[in-house]
């Protein structure tokens, strides 16, 4: 039971910050059960369930009022709607079929992909502290093109190693987003992609039925909750360059000591 709470305390902070949470899990599970990755893999991805109790339990009001506008104006549904809609849509016909081949797609690419990536958002990061561009769009503002981005680089961070949260933040400031209006719609977004990850692993490996995994999400809405509070009350005090410039360190990191680790 200790174990659970343990990891239920790292995926509820490791979620919103700039890590891959399901890399940190996966690697806090493996060292301390001695498992194989795919066992410690499935329980990572069920303790998105947990976090998804986090955002519902902060952000309640504005998905409630975001439901009542739609149905009382069905025909003219705000611009947020549509892009949590799209980038659904986009991450789910990305996320889903990487999930089925996770395994095969980790041991042939995995390593080479998350060092590239890693290596482009530190670019990415590096140029944004050099201009120091302040982003002004907010949700009343959001485009197509803002889902169809922050939709594939969701749905491609299921891949261990890649952050959520970063590779999404780092989509909408570019995209310039004021910086809080991005962190929250990085919150929204994990929504639906947490619960349709969540669901489908506990539906496949039975989990429901373990005590030690029902607690271990429990400690991660409550850890996940006080989490997204603490950012949202800085969120315009923190310096999203370097924000980015850490996930691409992290990124670079993990495909190192991937690459480095022995068989």
């Amino acid at each position: 039971m200790l174990i659970g709470i343990i990891l239920g305390i790292i995926q509820g902070i490791a979620e919103w910050l700039p890590v891959s949470s399901e890399g940190v899990v996966t690697a806090a599970y493996g060292f301390m059960k001695n498992r194989p990755l795919s066992e410690a893999l499935t329980f990572a991805l069920w303790l998105h369930l947990g976090t998804v109790i986090s955002v519902l339990a902060v952000f309640w009001r504005t998905l409630l009022g975001l439901v009542k506008e739609v149905v009382s104006s069905p025909k003219d549904p705000p611009p947020i709607f549509w892009f949590l809609l799209v980038s659904t849509l986009v991450s789910a016909a990305i996320a889903f079929p990487i999930l089925l081949t996770l395994d095969d797609i980790s041991t042939r690419f995995g390593t080479a992909a998350m060092g590239i990536v890693g290596v482009m958002m530190f670019v990415t990061g590096g140029l944004q502290l050099r201009k120091r561009v302040e982003g002004r769009r907010t949700k009343e503002d959001l485009s197509i093109w803002d889902a169809l981005g922050a939709g594939i680089a969701q749905g491609f961070a299921v891949i261990p190693g890649l952050s959520r949260s970063g590779l999404t933040m780092s989509v909408l400031l570019a995209r310039r987003m004021e910086r809080k209006e991005a962190l929250v719609l990085s919150f929204l977004m994990s929504v639906p992609a947490s619960l349709g990850v969540g669901v489908y692993t506990s539906i496949d490996s039975g989990l429901l039925a373990s005590g030690e995994a029902l607690l271990a999400m429990g400690v991660a809405a409550v850890v996940g909750l006080f989490t997204i509070k603490a950012l949202l009350a800085v969120a315009d005090r923190i310096n999203f360059g370097l924000f980015v410039i850490i996930v691409g360190v992290a990124i670079v990191g993990g495909a190192l000591w991937q690459w480095l680790a022995p068989p």
